[in-house]
C-alpha cells in the first residue's frame, strides 16, 4: 500500500539547483534554484523557486503544498511572479511521481483552452524533477518541460 500524507514529501526539504534545456517554451538553458521547508507550520511544505536564463530572472514562485485527509489528496497553491496563481490537486501516479491536475486564477490569455498537469518526481535521495504536461481539450497530454535538480544542502 502506498504511503500518503505530507510526510511522503519530506525528501524535498532542503536546497536544490538544476537546469532544463529547450523546455517550457524557451530556447536555451534555464537555470533554477528551489528551497523547500516546512513553513508556516508542519502542516505545509513551502517551495520557493527561481528560474534564470543567461543570468536574467525569468520568474519566481512561492508554492504551498498540504495534504487533505478528508479527500485523500495533496493540495497545492503556487503564486507566479508573472501574475497568475496555480491551483493543484494531486495524487501519486506511482511511488515516485506525484501528479497535480492544475487550474489557474488570473489565467493568462495565451493559456486559454489549454489543460495542465504538474508533477514532482523523485529520482533518488539527491535528485528530483518537476515539470508540466499540457494538452488541448480532447487531446493527449505531452511533456511541456521538466527541470532536473540536485540537492545542494
Amino acid at each position: 500500500m502506498m504511503m500518503v500524507g505530507l510526510s511522503t514529501l519530506d525528501f524535498l526539504v532542503g536546497s536544490w539547483k538544476g537546469r532544463s534545456v529547450d523546455q517550457f517554451g524557451e530556447k536555451g538553458t534555464i537555470d533554477s534554484a528551489l528551497e523547500c521547508r516546512r513553513e508556516p507550520s508542519e502542516r505545509f511544505l513551502q517551495l520557493l523557486g527561481e528560474s534564470r536564463k543567461d543570468g536574467k530572472l525569468l520568474n519566481r514562485s512561492v508554492e504551498f503544498i498540504t495534504y487533505d485527509p478528508g479527500v485523500r489528496k495533496y493540495i497545492s497553491k503556487r503564486m507566479w511572479s508573472m501574475g497568475f496563481i496555480e491551483n493543484g490537486v494531486g495524487t501519486w501516479k506511482d511511488g515516485d511521481t506525484l501528479v497535480f491536475q492544475i487550474r489557474f486564477d488570473n489565467e493568462p490569455p495565451f493559456f486559454a483552452g489549454t489543460l495542465w498537469r504538474g508533477f514532482i518526481r523523485r529520482y533518488g535521495d539527491d535528485e528530483i524533477g518537476h515539470g508540466l504536461y499540457t494538452a488541448k481539450k480532447g487531446g493527449r497530454y505531452r511533456l511541456y518541460g521538466e527541470t532536473r535538480e540536485r540537492r545542494v544542502s
